[in-house]
């Protein structure tokens, strides 16, 4: 925490102010690889880096290389060598400053960035930090989170679920030296939102607004793909139920690509699976012991008499939801789905399509999640934006659509988000 403390203390003596921001989150970028080089380039307004006690100007599109040598960082431009040191920190000094970074060892795709960064080794790679502005960053998981060219008033909903998720876990990696990973871990962020200043003028619209239960507590702000009509209870899915968790009726959601699955899996891995979970399989002499098509989202598919739990089967299988029928042929067992991810909280399409048809944000968050409140996160205390209880197992964002291949066997799950 005192090399973060340091950066920030750097920080504020360059920080601009009477912007449009203020409060500032760290988050660990590239936070899973072993980044041992990098190729830093500021593409926009004017950044400062310093080093020791020396503080160079940077041009726009100036090359600088960090590459770790034990646990220092070697810093060179692509004329000199200007030394190694512990800790390297390139700030910003417009506010509206834009960075590029291209890890090199390990070859990884270029991010641009913005605001300011900060570079040192630890656990024998280089960890490297965004200090940005906390409604910047929201932006950018919204559009990592919900994709691109979407209702103003969905990219409102997405980022007061964004927010309510960031401020309750802004200390999720406090122990590590920075708030939050770029990770499903945390929230996917994949640099800054560059595609549509809709995001942006979304995140400002509700500037400070978050989701909050009966108690004023921030809710577990759960969402999925697609919930295929009704979405899920909590408790039927994570261990904990919570009562703005519950399920709800979705005729928003159902003529989405993303609403219906088919999928196949060889007979014999069915009944190793049935075996699995405590089924003789001896038993099974006919069709219509292992058929099974539930009319609402089931919670067990049973055989036997034994209740398989169905979000275990997703689970073996990689299927895109746990809400399926099972229709046995003689090799293989044909599912046919509904939804996309886990249809816990709010379901992505429905939540599109009743934007499009003129809901507002309000209407659509008290839609998905009951008895809940929207309020300024600066009238609550820090007890109450305590940490979320309910630590759900993370799955990957929604993104750009997928293809409506319905026959697709590869698992792209979509995250339950917070």
């Amino acid at each position: 925490m005192l090399k973060l403390f340091r950066f920030v203390l750097i920080f504020v003596s360059f920080c601009v102010s009477n912007n449009l921001y203020s409060q500032k989150l760290s988050i660990s970028i590239y936070n899973s690889i072993p980044l041992s080089t990098i190729l830093v380039t500021p593409t926009q307004g004017q950044y400062n880096l310093i080093i020791g006690d020396s503080t160079y100007n940077l041009k726009v599109n100036q090359i600088l290389y960090l590459s770790r040598l034990g646990d220092s960082i070697v810093v060179r431009t692509a004329n000199q060598i200007l030394g190694t040191w512990k800790r390297v920190t390139i700030i910003g000094k417009t506010g509206n400053d834009v960075i590029r970074v291209k890890p090199i060892v390990p070859a990884t795709p270029a991010r641009l960035y913005d605001d300011n960064l900060s570079f040192y080794v630890d656990i024998n790679k280089i960890l490297a930090i965004n200090l940005i502005d906390q409604e910047k960053y929201i932006a950018a998981v919204v559009e990592a989170e919900g994709g691109y060219h979407r209702n103003p008033e969905f990219y409102k909903v997405q980022a007061m679920l964004v927010r309510t998720y960031t401020l309750s876990h802004s200390n999720r990696h406090q122990s590590e030296g920075f708030n939050l990973c770029d990770e499903v871990h945390c929230q996917a962020y994949k640099g800054r939102s560059d595609n549509n200043s809709d995001i942006l003028d979304a995140v400002l619209d509700t500037k400070g607004l978050i989701i909050v239960d009966s108690a004023n507590h921030p809710i577990t702000a759960a969402f999925h793909a697609n919930c295929g009509g009704e979405t899920a209870n909590s408790g039927d899915v994570w261990v904990k139920p919570l009562p703005y968790l519950v399920s709800v009726h979705d005729k928003y959601c159902t003529s989405s690509p993303s609403a219906r699955w088919q999928r196949t899996v060889p007979t014999k891995e069915w009944f190793k699976m049935l075996a699995d979970f405590g089924v003789d399989t001896s038993t099974v002499l006919k069709r219509d012991d292992v058929d099974f098509d539930p009319s609402d989202r089931p919670v067990y598919y049973t055989v036997k008499g034994v209740k398989i739990p169905v979000k275990e089967i997703r689970k073996r299988f990689m299927l895109r939801s746990a809400w399926f029928s099972v229709s046995l042929g003689r090799k293989e067992v044909r599912l046919n789905g509904r939804g996309y991810g886990h249809g816990v909280g709010l379901c992505q399409d429905g939540a599109m399509v009743m934007a499009d048809k003129g809901f507002s944000y309000d209407e659509i968050v008290k839609y998905y999640y009951k008895g809940v409140k929207i309020v300024d996160s600066g009238t609550l205390d820090s007890l109450q934006l305590s940490t979320d209880t309910l630590e759900i197992p993370r799955e990957e964002p929604m993104g750009p659509m997928p293809k409506p291949d319905f026959m697709d066997q590869d698992h792209r799950n979509h995250k339950p988000n917070r």
